[in-house]
Parts: structure tokens; C-alpha cells; sequence
């Protein structure tokens, strides 16, 4: 099936259905915001309508009203909904009936002018069933050959109700939404003419019920991208939504094979023709015992469910396994189907579209196994939500027992209370919780059956039914229930659904795919069984820790099936991680059976492994699972890796601190390089008052050992009273700046990273622990870095949330080591060397390429000669020849040679930590000391990429190769700060990072005996070479390199940097510095770009340096005799336009569109200049940038 390609269908079709509903409702006299002037709205009178100068039937009044009444109801916008689904799901039910030859071909065309069958037949006579009305308003409609839309809507609106599939699955349609239908639907490439045009839908894909599954998924894709854009809470009519995922359609036959066929082999323990059809049944690990064992009489008895049953994708494969099991048990096709569908099946869900998909679904399956069914006399039990309340049960029982002459006796208070919790279905769906009794389960009943077997009333207890049937679906005790619940976190519930789940489904409060596997279990009979594919957090993670270890204990996990991420095809990425799995309602009494299929990276593959590879099999006994911290599911763990966990953990040896919430991270928190540095403390002393700010940590990318100190936290503001939100969380005030071993809490890398903390307050996004005896910090630093902590981690929490409950649940052997100290040391004394050499380290100070020096080309001699005599056994002399400091060239070659050793040096320190690890804590069956190359968390800037070994794609042994032009990118963006006055040629890191610099701070100085100038105003040109600026970006840099490597090599160096670039330093400045310095500073860059709409005129300004007049002055200084400078060269032009060849015509265009660029961008800078705007850099580049609008380049 092309799922691709129905997916672009359904969301065309809605979107084409909506613009043709809006454009519809548009001309019926309404606005977009679904208000009607009283000139537009119709006026009944004796023999018809009047509207809009014209006399219509008295039934368009009606309609009229009706859509009115609907849009004040339900807002416009659900109402383009109501009415796009309703002839989205009703048209392509009809194309489905059709390519089943169940109804004749009405949608056809019939001739090259688009006319529908139903149209073309109705012309020569041959017309459905349709009241007189109706019939006389067609009449009046075929005489005019040109309204071919308006006879189509009465048409087809006849058909639908005349049809009695589509009737009784759909219902009746609306009587406003045949009024909608819009006026485009039969043009080319209208949504007739795309269902005449769905070749890529194959005549086997018509016959699936997958089909429907898969338009219903995608017709509603764009609207839960519209809910989940909201953010948010869910409201009731959001959450199908929001909820709905189909489901693969293997995992849908294991779910379905592992519950109702098992139960059926456990009562027929001979069958095998049945079960070599069954190819997704996993065999049991062990016998189950005979009171473990469900028993049932007659196949009529066994009642299976799905409570959230979508559009019908489960209840589908429950049908046809059930088929297959009364065929061979010897009924007739006929009988089997109404056996299924009075006896067998129940389904139910939220969403009333899904629920008639369901519904046509199952007896499309029916029709398709006999034809008698197209009738619709037998349907299958799939309800939605009906519109109750407790009045519904107050006004209308009491008529109900008269009319049918009841006399059971029943507890009224129960229904009554059933019906107030009715009021809240909407939200709450199958997880209601009816208390009602036996004898009043009994009553339901015999109300329904007497209902059903003579109906009355049907307005007035029509509802009354609906919701008996409804809660008696969900009072039921099954013995199959097999389901894709809804996933929805606790942010996601709204305050119905979170206070619900509180009062009643506590342990699974986290998310309503848990809330479902308690109603699931209690929703089964005692050795009923339950199958479900949910998200795999409820297996690991600490907020299901009670729902897990009541799980474990109280029911046998029969088999389970780890899959991972990427097991929907439309979910990518790590965040979505699933487990299907079967649970039967008995104590655990065998082993179970557990698939680890999450390194397969696509769903087939999972599904071939399921089928092919026994190796990722495991039998386990659950209740081993309780020796763990935690309790999680590590089925695939080795005895070795269990008998670890007898040892204490590390949280014996530390102390873990609640991290700082502030409420108000846009307010409290800066990147260090957008403010005052001079106002950062970066070494506290506990003892005194807080400073402005401290250094505070907030996640950040993987890195080991050092790193990811980028932002500071206005603390003493956080301990105001003015500043107080009630969000805030202060976090234990004496675990601020105390030394500790930290983490990014949100990890999406395969592997988790630690590192030092110190001098710094951490918020929640780093969680951070704090060693008691600080002579072991350095071992547990090395061993949280290590394959042994991956391990046991992706065992206690293999989500992407690393919480500090699953790192003090690592177990803890400690034998101490001078060599993993020194290792440690050593580690973290690279990765800081590497985190400095960036300028976006508080801690940097100079560029890498012209920290070369002498030593450190003696020191990559030294290392040269180590590393062959290592590999070779040879020792190997050197004659170094004269360092070339002069030349960029030979710089660049240093600094690789350099940092490629440190590399090199860190991954042989991890590799030998995993070596001294793996040996402490006996794993050497388990594990292997190599890392990966790309596990290594240095030169991450883009400086390196690694190239896999030939032949393969392991990144073991992967080759380092350089980017040369990022390395030459951060050398230009060195210069530019010395141009700026950030830094200093002459001195380490940082010079000008603080408003109102002194005459001093920016004052020429003396470097290599040349004279460097610090630019004046902060305003650097980013301009072409010809702009006429002495300051232009490219003239400065040129004088940079000249300065601060010398004459000598002046022009090798600068044609050195283009080469590395791949183009000019001009088309570099001009087109790309300033993206690359956005990336660079996170969206928060400190020189701001000042340029018009298409970059005709751009200069940057240094954020620290500027001031109220900074606007003015780049309008005065640059942007007028930029004007100047372009009208004179138009002028000159224009003198000889009558000589000007045709490259010079082209320039003349040229610069007239500069010209006209530049003066729209002076009248807008004029404004901004005239308001002299001055800002706090307190406020950050978020807030300040935005002040100066348009005049400045957008960040994102």
C-alpha cells in the first residue's frame, strides 16, 4: 500500500473540502467569523424562502437555520470540520462500496464534461428513492443541464440515505451539510475528480481494511499538527486527534493471535491447521498450568474488545480470526458473521468518525465474506460517545419501564450516578469506572433487549439506550481485550481527565497509554487475557515504578515484544519508543517470553526479525525483575549483570540535590555572552551576599568530563520578592557552587555523558550529584563515563530522560585505582582545553591557530616519534626543521597534529577506563573496552567528521578528516573581535565585553611592531571591496592577517583562507559571517546585522559598544555616503547612457535597484535612529534586538 501517496491524498482532499466548505459558507451570508448581517438571512414565507433577491424552497430556510444554529453551537471552523469529514468519509466509502461491487459505479464519470454516473442516470430517469419534496426539487434542477453540482447534492444525498450501508454506518446526513457541499467538488481536480484519479489505490488495497485505517489517519495528520502546534492541554474535541496513531498491522496480528487464539489452542490443544496460519504466535516459554488456563463452552461465549478502537484496524484481525475459528468449527458464513458481531466483538472510541469507520469497516469484512449483509440488518457492536447526562436517566426511565412494563428490580442511585458520569465522556471515554451491580448490569440488559426487539420513541429513548449500551460495554468482563490506546502525558490531560485519573488510576497517572492498562486488566475476566502496544517508559522509568511492580507481581507477563523506536512509519526519531505485549489476568506461575527488537530501524525490519531471529529471544521469570532498582524490565539481562545488583549502588556515595526551577527562564537566565561580563562572578565565595550572577548550568549537547558552560542566572533577582513567581524553586542553597558530577537530564544521543560541575548553580535540565568523600570523585566520574554505567542505564532508564534516581541506582564497586584517577585527570583536563578554545567559553582566550607556537610544534615532534615507535617498535629521529609561525598554512597543519593527538590521547583514556571497569566489576564476558570514534565529545564544533572504516559503516577505528574551512571560520571570527575591541592580539581573552569602553580600552596598540586600531564606533561594513569604507569587514581582516603574521607571507595567508573557504574573503563577509555567527552565539548574536531588505547595505554592530546614537550613526557615517557614492556612479552612467555597451546597461540596472534598496532602507532607519533607542543588556538579545524591528536582520 502507498502509504505515501494516500497520506498526500487525504490531507489534499481535507484541505481542498474545507476552502470549498469556507468559500460555500461564504456565500450563504456569513463572515469568517461565522456572523450574518440581518440583510443576509433568509425570511420564510408562504410558499417558500426569500433570500438574497431570490425564491428558494422552504427547505433551504430550514438548512439555512440549522447551519446558522450549528456555527453559534460549535464556532465556525468545527463546523468546516463536521462538514469536510462528512462527504470525505461518505464519498470514499462510496469508492470502496463500489471497488467491492456492493453499490453500481455513482461517482464515475460518464463523459469528457466530468458528469457523475448518478447524475447521468438520474437524466434518463433511473433516480433513487427520495421523498416528494425532494423529487420535485431534482425535477426542477435536471431541466437545467448547467446546475450538474446542485443535481449531484440532491443525488447523492438521496443515495446515501436510500444505501444501506453507508446509511446505517454514517447515519443520516445533516440536514445543513448537504447545503455545504461545496461548489468545487465535481471541477478538475476537485475531490470527485481525485477519487476518479486514485490509481496508486489498488483493487487489493480497496478490499483491505487497512485502507480505511490509513485515510482516516491521514485525513486527521494535519489537524493533530494543528493541535499539538497549539500546545498545551487537549480540550474534548482535541483529543482523537491528538491520540490517534495507526497501528502496523504485524503488531495488530500478534496482539490479536497471542490473545484470542492462544485462549482458542488452550481449549482445543490439538488444532494446528489454524495455528500454522498464525505466524505472529509466540510460543509460550513454558506450560501454563491447567488452572491458569481460560475455559470456555461455546465459541458465542468468548467476548473480545478494544475500548479505543479508532477506526476499526484491530477489530478487523479480532473478525477475521474469528471467522477463521467458527468456519473450522463447521458454521455457515452467514451465522459466523452475526455470531461475531451480536456475540463476539465490542469496540469503542472517543470519536464518532472512527467509530463509523469502524463500523463500515467490519461490515465491508462481512459483505465481503457474504453479500447478504449489504442490507445492513446485522451490525457490529462499535459505540461512541453519546450525549448524556444524568437527566437523560431522570426524565426518561421512568417512561421507558411504563412503556415496556418492566418490573426487575435495580438500584436506581447506581444508573443515576452512571448518567452524571456520562456528562464527562466526551473527556473521559472507556476509562469510566461504573460501580453498579449484577442484578443492575441485568437490568441494562433486558432494557436493551426489550428496546431492540420493538423500538419506540426513539428520539426520547434513543439516548437511553446509547448510554446503557455504553456502560455496559465498559462493565463487561472480557476475555480478550486487545488495544492501541490513546498516548497523552499528563501535560497534555485537561483538568477533567488529570483529576479523573488522580482519584482513580493513580499508579498510571503519567499518561493515559498507562491509565488504559489498569482499565484493560480490570476490563478481563480472571485468565482473560489483554494485549496492547503502548510506549515502553512503563517498563524503566521511575514514574511507573508502582504501576510496574503491581504489574510484575499480580499478572503473568505471557510474552512481550521490546520495539523500540521508529515502529510507526509516521513517527521518526527517538521519542516515540513502543512495547507491544500480552498479559493474562493470573498470579505469575511460568517464565515468559521476551523479544528485543529494538535495533532493528524500521518496522519491516523489526517484523522479519520477529519472524527469522530466535537469538533475540529471551524466557524470563518477571518477579527477577523486583531485585532491581526500580524494578524495571531488563529481561535481556545476563546473570553476571543481575548479580550486580546485590553489591550498594553509588547512591551510597553521594548526596543528589533538587535542581533550581525558575519559573521564568526568559527573565533569570542569559547566555553569559549576551550581558555585562564584569558582572558575572565565576568564583563565589559562599560566605558572601550573591553577585548579579553566577554561572548556572541548563542541559546542553553530550559532552564527557567538561563542558556546556554557557549560561548565567540573575540569582540575586531569583531571591527577590519583586521577582517571586510561584514556580519558583530555589533548590538546596548549599548545593550552589559545590563541586559535582552533572548531566544533560534530555539526551537524545545513544550514550550518556557526564561531567565536571563546579562553581555553578544547576537547574533541573542538569541533574548533578554531590560525592561525600571527594577522593572517589574522580572513580565515579570515570566510572559514570564508561560501557559499564551504558549498560545498566539503558536497563534502569533507556528513555531519553536521565533522572538522578537511575544514577544512584548504578551499582557501586569501588577498588581504587591511581591509574583511573590519572586517566579522569587527564580527560578532563583535554575536554577543558577543547571547551576553552571556542569563543563561546568564558574561559577563552585566544584562537586556536595563533596559539601555535614553538612548543607546540616541538610537541607534535615528540608525539610523532611516540606514536611509530608504538606501532612499529622503532624509535624515530627527528631533525625538526625552523617553525613557520609566519605562515597560516603551517599553523592550520599544527593545530591539526595537535588536536588529532588529543583525540587520539582522550579515546585510548576511555578505552582504558572501560578496560579497568570491565575488569572491577567482572564483565569480561559481557562487554568490550572499544568506544566508537564518534562517542569521543571533542572538536564537536564541526572542526572534524570521522570516516567510517572502508567497507563498512562502524565508526571503530573511524579516520579523522578536517574541515578546514570551520577552523578558518572561527580564525575570521577571532578577527573581527580584535577589530571590534572584544579581544586583544596582545592579551588573553576577553578585552571590551561591557558597555561604555574607556578612550583606554579602545585606544590603537602596539603588535609586532605595527600598530593595530581597535575600530571606533564598533561598526564594521560587511560590504563589497568596491563600497568606498576604509573599515569594510574585508579590508580589516586583510589588515589583520598582515599584523598579526607579518608581511612576509601576507598574500600566501590571505589566498591560504580563501582556499580553505572554497571562496572569497569578500563573498564571505558579504553572504555568510554573519549566518555562521548567529549559529555560533545560539541565536543570540553580539554583533547585530544592520542591513536593508536584500542585503544591498548590511554593517554589524558590536552589542556591548552600543548606544542611543548607534542607529544615527550608522544612517550618517555609512548608510548616507553609501547613497552618495550610488547616486554618483547612476549619474555618471546616465551621462553616457548613450554610449553605455550592454554590460554596462546591466550595471546601470544594477545600481539603480541598489540605489532604490538603500533610500527604502534610510527612511526606515531614520525612524529608529530618530528614537535613539537605548538598552539594558540585562535584558538580553532577545528582547533588545527586537527593539530596533526591521532595521536589523531577523535571528530565526
Amino acid at each position: 500500500m502507498d502509504t505515501n501517496r494516500i497520506k498526500r491524498f487525504a490531507t489534499e482532499a481535507r484541505n481542498k473540502l474545507k476552502e470549498g466548505i469556507a468559500a460555500k459558507i461564504r456565500t450563504l451570508g456569513f463572515d469568517k467569523k461565522g456572523i450574518v448581517a440581518d440583510e443576509h438571512r433568509p425570511q420564510l414565507m408562504q410558499g417558500g424562502t426569500h433570500w438574497n433577491g431570490q425564491l428558494l424552497p422552504e427547505t433551504f430556510y430550514h438548512q439555512w437555520t440549522s447551519l446558522y444554529t450549528r456555527i453559534q453551537q460549535k464556532d465556525i471552523s468545527e463546523v468546516y470540520e463536521e462538514a469536510s469529514y462528512t462527504w470525505f468519509n461518505r464519498l470514499c466509502a462510496i469508492r470502496i462500496l463500489q471497488k467491492n461491487d456492493l453499490c453500481a459505479p455513482v461517482l464515475d464519470y460518464t463523459d469528457a464534461a466530468r458528469t457523475p454516473f448518478i447524475v447521468d442516470e438520474a437524466r434518463q430517469g433511473r433516480i433513487p428513492k427520495m421523498n416528494d419534496e425532494m423529487r420535485s426539487r431534482l425535477s426542477d434542477l435536471l431541466d437545467d443541464d448547467t446546475k450538474v453540482t446542485e443535481q449531484f447534492a440532491v443525488l447523492i444525498n438521496a443515495w446515501c440515505h436510500d444505501n444501506p450501508i453507508i446509511y446505517r454506518c454514517f447515519g443520516a446526513i445533516a440536514d445543513y451539510t448537504e447545503l455545504l457541499l461545496p461548489n468545487n467538488i465535481l471541477t478538475e481536480g476537485g475531490f470527485v475528480d481525485m477519487l476518479n484519479h486514485t490509481d496508486f489505490i489498488t483493487e487489493a488495497d480497496y478490499r483491505s481494511p487497512e485502507l480505511i485505517g490509513w485515510l482516516y489517519q491521514f485525513y486527521i495528520s494535519e489537524r493533530k499538527d494543528e493541535v499539538f502546534a497549539k500546545k498545551g492541554k487537549f480540550e474534548a474535541d482535541e483529543i482523537p486527534a491528538a491520540t490517534q496513531i495507526f497501528t502496523p498491522n504485524w503488531i495488530v496480528k500478534y496482539m490479536v493471535q497471542n490473545t484470542v487464539g492462544r485462549i482458542y489452542l488452550d481449549n482445543n490443544p490439538y488444532e494446528t491447521q489454524l495455528q500454522k496460519k498464525w505466524q505472529y504466535l509466540v510460543e509460550p516459554a513454558e506450560k501454563p498450568s491447567a488452572d491458569s488456563i481460560l475455559k470456555y463452552d461455546e465459541l458465542t461465549d468468548l467476548r473480545v474488545a478494544d475500548l479505543a478502537c479508532g477506526s476499526g484496524h484491530i477489530l478487523n484481525e479480532c473478525f477475521d480470526l474469528l471467522y477463521d475459528l467458527y468456519i473450522a468449527e463447521g458454521y455457515g458464513r452467514g451465522e459466523a458473521i452475526e455470531n461475531i458481531f451480536r456475540h463476539n466483538l465490542t469496540g469503542v472510541d472517543l470519536d464518532t468518525r472512527a467509530k463509523q469507520l469502524a463500523t463500515f469497516a467490519l461490515l465491508l469484512k462481512a459483505c465481503q465474506k457474504d453479500a447478504a449483509f449489504a442490507d445492513g440488518h446485522c451490525l457490529p457492536n462499535v459505540l461512541d460517545i453519546p450525549q448524556c447526562d444524568r437527566y437523560t436517566w431522570r426524565d426518561t426511565s421512568g417512561h421507558f419501564a411504563c412503556w415496556y412494563q418492566l418490573s426487575e428490580r435495580f438500584d436506581g442511585e447506581e444508573l443515576d450516578k452512571a448518567f452524571q458520569l456520562l456528562e464527562q465522556a466526551e473527556n473521559l471515554g472507556s476509562i469510566m469506572k461504573f460501580d453498579i451491580s449484577d442484578d443492575t448490569r441485568n437490568y441494562i440488559k433486558h432494557c436493551i433487549q426489550c428496546y431492540e426487539d420493538a423500538p419506540a420513541h426513539t428520539e426520547q429513548f434513543g439516548l437511553l439506550i446509547q448510554g446503557f449500551r455504553l456502560i455496559l460495554a465498559l462493565t463487561e468482563k472480557y476475555h480478550a481485550l486487545v488495544m492501541n490506546p490513546p498516548y497523552m502525558g499528563r501535560s497534555g490531560m485537561n483538568n477533567t481527565i488529570t483529576e479523573y485519573v488522580r482519584c482513580y488510576y493513580n499508579e498510571a497517572k503519567w499518561d493515559l497509554f498507562a491509565v488504559f492498562m489498569i482499565v484493560a486488566v480490570n476490563r478481563i475476566c480472571s485468565n482473560g487475557k489483554m494485549s496492547m502496544i503502548n510506549m515502553q517508559s512503563w517498563m524503566f522509568i521511575s514514574a511507573f515504578e508502582s504501576l510496574r511492580c503491581t504489574f510484575i507481581k499480580t499478572y503473568q507477563i505471557d510474552n512481550l515484544i521490546h520495539l523500540g523506536s521508529n515502529t510507526f512509519e509516521e513517527l521518526n526519531g527517538e521519542v516515540v519508543q513502543n512495547v507491544a505485549f500480552t498479559i493474562t489476568n493470573n498470579k505469575p506461575s511460568h517464565k515468559g517470553m521476551f523479544l528485543r527488537l529494538t535495533e532493528a530501524s524500521s518496522c519491516e525490519e523489526k517484523r522479519i526479525c520477529f519472524i527469522k531471529n530466535k537469538d533475540l529471544r529471551f524466557d524470563r521469570t518477571q518477579t527477577i525483575f523486583l531485585c532491581i532498582p526500580g524494578c524495571p524490565l531488563g529481561y535481556w539481562l545476563s546473570d553476571s549483570l543481575y548479580k550486580l545488583f546485590e553489591n550498594k549502588t553509588i547512591g551510597s556515595q553521594v548526596i543528589s540535590k533538587a535542581g533550581v526551577v525558575t519559573g521564568n527562564d526568559s527573565f533569570f537566565v542569559r547566555n553569559w555572552f549576551e550581558i555585562n561580563y564584569d558582572e558575572i562572578c565565576f568564583h563565589p565565595n559562599k560566605f558572601l551576599e550573591f553577585c548579579k550572577y553566577h554561572p548556572f548550568c541548563k542541559g546542553g549537547s553530550p559532552r564527557r568530563f567538561y563542558g556546556n558552560y554557557e549560561y548565567v542566572i540573575k540569582l540575586t533577582d531569583l531571591y527577590s520578592d519583586k521577582y517571586y513567581n510561584k514556580s519558583i524553586r530555589r533548590g538546596d542553597k548549599d548545593a550552589y557552587f559545590k563541586k559535582a558530577i552533572g548531566w544533560s537530564q534530555i539526551n537524545f544521543a545513544i550514550t550518556k555523558t557526564f561531567r565536571v560541575i563546579e562553581n555553578s548553580v544547576c537547574g533541573t535540565a542538569t541533574p548533578t550529584i554531590y560525592i561525600n568523600n571527594t577522593d572517589i570523585y574522580l572513580y565515579i566520574l570515570g566510572l559514570l563515563n564508561t560501557k559499564i554505567s551504558q549498560k545498566i542505564l539503558n536497563l534502569l532508564n533507556p528513555t531519553t530522560n536521565l533522572l538522578t534516581t537511575d544514577v544512584c541506582n548504578i551499582p557501586f564497586i569501588h577498588n581504587s585505582c591511581d591509574k583511573i584517577s590519572t586517566l579522569v585527570s587527564q580527560n578532563i583536563f583535554i575536554s577543558k582545553q577543547d571547551w576553552d578554545a571556542h569563543e563561546t567559553s568564558w574561559d577563552f582566550e585566544t584562537n586556536p591557530l595563533l596559539a601555535v607556537d614553538e612548543e607546540t610544534y616541538i610537541d607534535n615532534i615528540h608525539h610523532e616519534i611516540e606514536r611509530h615507535e608504538k606501532e612499529t617498535g622503532e624509535h624515530l629521529c627527528i631533525d625538526p626543521a625552523a617553525p613557520e609561525l609566519d605562515s597560516l598554512e603551517w599553523r592550520m597543519e599544527q593545530y591539526k597534529q595537535k588536536w588529532e593527538h588529543l583525540f587520539m590521547q582522550l579515546h585510548a583514556n576511555e578505552e582504558e577506563l572501560n578496560r579497568q571497569f570491565i575488569d572491577i566489576y567482572g564483565l569480561q564476558d559481557e562487554l568490550h573496552p572499544e568506544v566508537p570514534m564518534d562517542e569521543i565529545t571533542i572538536l564537536q564544533q564541526g572542526e572534524i567528521w570521522l570516516a567510517p572504516c572502508p567497507g563498512s559503516d562502524s565508526m571503530y577505528g573511524a579516520a579523522i578528516e578536517w574541515n578546514d574551512d570551520v577552523v578558518m571560520k572561527q580564525f575570521i571570527s577571532y578577527a573581527v573581535g580584535c577589530m571590534m575591541g572584544r579581544y586583544r592580539l596582545d592579551k588573553k581573552g576577553l578585552h571590551i565585553a561591557h558597555p561604555d569602553p574607556t578612550a583606554e580600552e579602545t585606544a590603537p596598540y602596539i603588535y609586532n611592531n605595527v600598530e593595530f586600531e581597535i575600530d571606533e564606533d564598533g561598526i564594521i561594513p560587511l560590504m563589497p571591496n568596491d563600497c568606498g569604507f576604509s573599515d569594510n569587514a574585508s579590508n580589516r581582516f586583510s589588515d589583520f592577517v598582515r599584523i598579526a603574521l607579518g608581511d612576509e607571507k601576507h598574500v600566501e595567508n590571505l589566498n591560504y583562507v580563501e582556499k580553505c573557504l572554497g571562496k572569497t574573503v569578500e563573498q564571505y563577509f558579504v553572504k555568510d559571517f554573519w549566518k555562521d555567527h548567529k549559529k555560533m552565539y545560539q541565536n543570540r548574536p553580539i554583533y547585530w546585522l544592520f542591513a536593508s531588505k536584500k542585503g544591498a547595505f548590511q554593517c554589524i554592530a558590536y552589542m556591548h559598544r552600543m548606544n542611543a546614537y548607534t542607529a544615527e550613526r550608522i544612517r550618517a557615517k555609512y548608510l548616507l555616503p553609501y547613497i552618495e557614492t550610488l547616486q554618483a556612479r547612476t549619474t555618471d552612467f546616465d551621462n553616457r547612457r548613450s554610449e553605455l555597451t550592454t554590460r554596462e546597461s546591466k550595471q546601470l540596472q544594477q545600481l539603480t535597484k541598489t540605489l532604490e534598496e538603500c533610500q527604502e532602507y534610510h527612511d526606515r532607519l531614520q525612524v529608529v535612529a530618530e528614537q535613539a533607542i537605548a538598552f539594558d543588556l540585562d535584558d538580553g538579545v532577545v528582547v533588545n534586538y527586537a527593539k530596533f524591528g526591521d532595521v536589523v536582520q531577523k535571528i530565526k
